[in-house]
């Protein structure tokens, strides 16, 4: 049995890319490496053997531009009787997009190339310049060695909800951001709101009026009465009676803590705190915006959700809508790949394993050389799974007894959701458990909103 060309090292792109050149010829590809730029893009001819039949040069990102490096491609096709025209592009940002559209529109043939692999081709060349020229020559040097893939810009429904769920991503960021700015301030204004020490019985222990100051309740009191001495005009009964005026729900034991730590407070008068209050109500506002702002995308991301093969992952006990939905999206296309080995892979959670010489192989920390967004999202599922999922729990219990540190075990169930979710989504099959307690339609009625817990049963178990 003959193994596929670099199969076994690149995956289909290197099969793909033997195939082409076996079946083209070296002598009749004609290669065109552009270096990709917002205003000004730079490009290069020349055959598969190096050789440069067009010095680099520059057009506009403009149907003008386009027209005249067409242009300049076909005269140099005829001129040396060429069959087929590849292009390779540096995915330089998201400049590189319509550079690859009207390739392919052209008919070209067009190889993406990641920047990480021009920078290691250039460290190859040992040159540690970097100008444009020495760019194009790095990328037909990628394109010659087979780099890169001939994959097509990703579009559809994947494809949208991966912007939509790195969109949010980066808003639970920013709201992260400005909740450390909002503690900031109240360790001015307020400091012991947060909580203090308290020391029982020869030992320290944190209490908090609140789990959360970022609750309702938190916030309220934030923006109207961030100050101890409003908290002490108030007093037990004021914020009692506050409470349910405006349906805050504070537990007698909360308001107890925030009067008695309001009396005990080292905070300066509320005359000198004018600025940082102003400050407070500023953040406050903002961090509403953020919220609504992540709830409709949260409900966007969901809708879409359902609608993907990716949503038979609902199925599974510690995957939610909005974790499967990122999940999901960043695994992409499974249609590209053989095996989950493969998607492992492109996450960078595979170990390091390192055999020389005969000797038993060594496995190391994970590779971290795939695409960090799936690799985060794989740890944030395996840590779900191994707390809600019954048996994956198991499972993970089952690693911590051999040894074990806490991320390595979540890391190793990540990965074996990621073979999960290829299994499940080529075969469109839903969860199987042994629990006796799980019920599919309780399961989705606790991630999904009424109308797409209809849909879901539609789609999805009615196939």
């Amino acid at each position: 049995m003959v193994m596929k060309s670099l199969n076994h090292i690149q995956g289909k792109n290197g099969s793909e890319w033997g195939q082409f050149i076996r079946e083209t010829g070296t002598e009749s590809i004609l290669l065109v490496a552009i270096d990709a730029a917002k205003y000004t893009h730079a490009f290069t001819i020349a055959n598969y053997f190096g050789d440069i039949l067009k010095k680099p040069c520059e057009f506009d990102a403009s149907l003008t531009g386009f027209n005249w490096l067409k242009q300049e491609v076909n005269v140099l096709k005829k001129q040396y009787q060429m069959k087929a025209v590849v292009v390779g592009i540096e995915t330089t940002g998201h400049y590189y997009e319509d550079l690859v559209r009207w390739c392919q529109n052209e008919g070209f043939y067009v190889r993406t190339i990641n920047s990480a692999t021009t920078a290691e081709e250039r460290k190859a060349l040992l040159n540690y310049s970097k100008t444009d020229n020495i760019d194009l020559m790095v990328i037909l040097q990628a394109i010659i060695h087979g780099r890169g893939t001939f994959n097509e810009l990703p579009s559809g429904k994947i494809y949208h909800l991966q912007r939509l769920t790195r969109a949010r991503r980066e808003l639970v960021c920013e709201r992260t951001a400005l909740q450390n700015h909002i503690r900031v301030y109240m360790d001015q204004i307020f400091r012991e709101f947060q909580g203090k020490s308290i020391w029982i019985e020869g030992k320290r222990k944190h209490v908090q009026p609140f789990s959360t100051i970022f609750g309702k309740t938190g916030c309220y009191l934030m923006r109207h009465f961030p100050h101890p001495s409003d908290i002490i005009s108030l007093g037990v009964e004021g914020l009692r009676s506050l409470s349910q005026r405006e349906n805050l729900k504070i537990r007698d034991t909360s308001i107890q803590l925030l009067v008695e730590f309001a009396e005990q407070s080292i905070s300066q008068p509320k005359e000198e705190l004018k600025e940082q209050i102003f400050l407070l109500s500023l953040s406050l506002d903002r961090l509403e915006l953020f919220n609504e702002q992540i709830t409709c995308l949260e409900e966007r991301i969901e809708d879409l959700f359902i609608q993907t093969p990716g949503a038979v992952l609902l199925s599974i006990p510690g995957i939610g809508a909005i974790n499967g939905a990122e999940f999901c999206a960043e695994l992409g296309d499974i249609s590209d790949f053989d095996h989950a080995g493969q998607l492992i892979k492109m996450a960078g959670t595979n170990p390091i394993i390192k055999q020389s010489g005969g000797r038993n192989p060594t496995y190391h920390r994970i590779s971290k050389q795939g695409r960090r967004p799936l690799r985060n999202i794989t740890f944030q599922v395996g840590k779900s799974i191994s707390i809600n999922n019954p048996e994956m729990r198991q499972k993970y219990l089952a690693l911590k007894e051999r040894g074990k540190h806490t991320n390595q075990a979540y890391v190793a169930i990540g990965n074996r959701m990621i073979r999960l979710a290829f299994s499940m989504i080529k075969k469109q099959t839903l969860y199987q458990s042994k629990q006796e307690s799980y019920v599919l339609q309780n399961e989705i009625k606790k991630k999904l909103h009424k109308q797409n817990v209809l849909q879901f049963f539609e789609k999805i178990v009615a196939i």
